[in-house]
């Protein structure tokens, strides 16, 4: 059987640790070969016995201790006690004979390798526990100056106060963190921006991931009683410790004294070799002691002496213990309850059995961006409604996402409230047709005060259409195509007869395209800047640019009949683009998601329009593609220069849909207006691309001009008069009627 994952690591740790001890009693020898003089020849059997006591309430408090780092842990995965006290007194053992307390790193380290769980959330509870407890420890000492009176020296409370105001302000920090304040997310993001992508996702998940945790933990609040009762009582035993040291070593002890001699070890600190270093230890004790109360002389240095012994002996003895525990076991403690369930990963972000920050990406950009839909998803995370397992990157106003909640997998849509109407319409258009086998299933809905979201069922056993155009045969492909129609024709069109609908056409145009470019422009100063001039070099081809193309089409009779003339649909899906469509493997049948049937213009002509933005341009491949996109000028005109990666395989698809199904369903002048629609389509989607992903606009603009410019290509002066054959080909024939 081969060693597990961390054996490794934690085999390197054990040789440093021990190692390290045995250097620190090397150098440290001398010192403590005069503690234990001090001691037996201070201390009678009763004393050391007193002593013992002491160690086993000191102990105790570690156990507390530990148990009070099990509660925010297992807000994540339960583990047991025994391994977060042996994990708690290795990490002392490094605190001992290291300086800057990197124990508590080591600890946070072996906690979350034994657990499986997110080291970043790991070190930062150790760290907030840490920081409590220097605020518990500084108030109570400034109170006890107040009440008893500085020491002699005046050193030691302008340290409490220093540590004080320091811990409050990295408590704050944290705090606002928790709360997701804007600058920090911010600031996070920019941060892990200047890292290459893979360090960047993992940063921005890992930083996700342990605000999502500690917000989980912070609403439990049984969890948080628990949590400052542990408190409490592990710091009782420090101080309960400390007082059997004071009556062992000091026979008689006034009120003040007694307070003075209890809280020597809590406020004593010596970073000098380590933080146990005994020499450094018992000077600064010895200097506390007799500058805040009236004890001195040798019995003074020899309760310093003991405080040493009952702080670190004892758990350094149980660290050596837990090492050898450690080395023999090779790994750490098994997972206490039941196995990991196969989704364990996704619905316990904190947990790391699996790397999954590559399946949201993409929300981990909008958290941090601190766009709306992503704080949304996130608040059902933590509140436990809802468990991601993969966000989809989309080109609209609704976020889409494979989720779970831990007993099934479900795709959910999320809009804001303002757009809500939209999703609405394809919940509805989907439950009126539930018995469509070639439809997704829609399985239930959800208002909230801040978003609406549908749920909708996953098919594991289907694949997207685009990545089986690209793995099989082309036949094959066209055939998938075919069916696509089929369906669409044979099930959920309802045609009415061709007509011209000019006033339609109008609204259309200037609404939903030329309206919302212009719009995007103000919101984009690149965009501006692509649109001045009335000619652009898209990929070194020079075009007409946005305005004047719109306006050769407009004087274009032909042209601008031909956008008029199309047969309506009372239903049609709306955005019939290859993302939209899957294929279920066993069955090798399509299955048509996403319906937006949300257009003015109601017909046939707007799904071929949206199918050949995705084989013509690929859309898909745009959506994906990252590639910086450059502007400038050239011979005075805006040039736009991006990366075209559509592959031979839409391109052949292209051909087939444009020679093949097109002529079949839709007359020449809806075969004609099509690219006019992928251009359009391209352009009304600025308004939003903008916003979501400003560097991929100007790749959009280009696209919607180069159609234009193609769509009026086919009215060119040497072709034959396209109105002589409106009608010549295809099975739609007839007059056109005028509306």
């Amino acid at each position: 059987m081969s060693a597990p994952r961390y054996s490794r690591g934690r085999v390197v740790l054990i040789v440093v640790a021990l190692a390290s001890l045995a250097g620190f009693v090397a150098l440290t020898w001398s010192s403590l070969q005069d503690l234990t003089s001090r001691l037996a020849d201070a201390l009678d059997g009763g004393g050391w016995l007193v002593l013992a006591g002491a160690s086993v309430v000191q102990l105790t408090g570690h156990v507390l201790r530990a148990a009070r780092t099990k509660v925010p842990i297992d807000n994540v995965r339960r583990g047991s006690l025994a391994g977060q006290f042996r994990h708690l007194t290795i990490g002392y053992l490094f605190n001992v004979v290291w300086p800057l307390r990197v124990g508590e790193v080591v600890r946070a380290w072996l906690i979350a390798k034994t657990v499986r769980i997110s080291f970043l959330y790991t070190l930062l509870a150790i760290v907030l526990e840490r920081l409590i407890d220097v605020v518990l420890v500084s108030v109570a000492f400034l109170v006890f100056v107040a009440v008893v009176g500085a020491p002699l020296n005046g050193v030691v409370p302008a340290a409490a106060v220093v540590a004080l105001v320091v811990s409050v302000a990295l408590i704050a920090s944290f705090a606002a963190l928790v709360r997701e304040n804007t600058v920090l997310m911010r600031l996070a993001w920019k941060a892990t921006g200047w890292l290459n992508h893979d360090l960047e996702n993992r940063a921005r998940f890992k930083l996700w991931s342990a605000i999502f945790g500690f917000q989980r933990f912070f609403r439990q609040r049984r969890q948080l009683v628990r949590y400052g009762l542990l408190a409490v009582a592990s710091w009782a035993c420090y101080l309960g410790a400390a007082a059997m040291i004071a009556a062992a070593v000091f026979p008689q002890l006034s009120l003040r004294d007694g307070v003075a001699a209890t809280a020597t070890p809590s406020a004593e600190i010596s970073p000098s070799l380590g933080n146990g270093a005994p020499a450094a230890y018992i000077d600064g004790a010895t200097s506390f002691l007799e500058g805040s109360s009236s004890l001195s002389g040798p019995s003074v240095v020899t309760f310093a002496a003991a405080a040493w012994v009952v702080t670190n002996v004892p758990v350094l003895l149980v660290a050596v213990v837990a090492l050898f525990v450690n080395w023999a076991r090779r790994t750490g403690d098994p997972l206490s309850g039941a196995e990991l369930a196969p989704a364990d990963g996704y619905v316990n972000k904190l947990g790391r059995d699996q790397d999954i920050s590559g399946s949201i990406t993409h929300f981990l950009d909008a958290y941090f961006q601190r766009q709306h839909l992503s704080q949304v998803l996130h608040r059902l995370e933590v509140s436990g409604n809802v468990s991601l397992v993969q966000f989809f990157k989309g080109g609209s106003n609704a976020v889409t996402l494979l989720a779970t909640d831990g007993t099934e997998l479900f795709v959910k849509k999320m809009v804001p409230l303002e757009h809500a109407h939209r999703l609405k319409n394809q919940h509805d258009w989907l439950a009126e047709r539930a018995d469509h086998s070639q439809l997704v299933t829609v399985l239930r809905e959800t208002s909230a005060e801040d978003h609406y979201a549908i749920d909708l069922e996953y098919r594991p056993s289907s694949v997207p259409l685009f990545e089986y155009v690209h793995e099989n045969p082309l036949e094959e492909c066209k055939a998938k195509l075919a069916d696509v129609w089929d369906y669409m024709y044979g099930r959920v069109y309802q045609l009415g007869p061709v007509e011209l609908q000019t006033q339609l056409r109008d609204d259309y145009v200037g609404e939903r395209f030329v309206l919302r470019v212009r719009a995007a422009a103000e919101q984009h100063s690149g965009l501006a800047e692509a649109m001045k001039g009335e000619q652009i070099v898209v990929n070194g081809e020079l075009l007409d640019n946005f305005d004047r193309i719109l306006d050769r089409i407009q004087s274009t009779e032909a042209a601008w009949r031909d956008l008029a003339t199309f047969a309506s649909s009372s239903h049609i899906h709306g955005d019939l683009t290859v993302d939209n469509i899957l294929v279920d493997l066993p069955s090798r049948d399509v299955l048509v998601i996403d319906p937006s049937d949300d257009n003015q213009v109601r017909g046939p002509v707007i799904d071929f329009g949206r199918h050949m933005q995705s084989l013509l341009y690929g859309y898909e491949f745009l959506n994906e593609d990252e590639t910086p996109v450059l502007l400038g000028w050239s011979q005075g005109s805006p040039e736009i220069t991006y990366r075209d990666d559509r592959s031979a395989r839409y391109a052949e698809l292209a051909d087939y849909v444009s020679t093949v199904v097109m002529p079949k369903h839709l007359s020449v002048a809806e075969q004609r207006s099509v690219l006019f629609h992928v251009g359009l389509f391209y352009g009304r989607m600025l308004t939003h691309r903008v916003v979501i992903n400003p560097g991929t606009a100007l790749k959009y603009y280009a696209v919607c001009v180069q159609a234009l410019n193609r769509f009026l290509d086919q009215y060119e002066p040497h072709r034959d008069d396209p109105r002589d054959d409106v009608f010549s080909t295809g099975s739609r024939e007839g007059q056109v009627a005028t509306t």
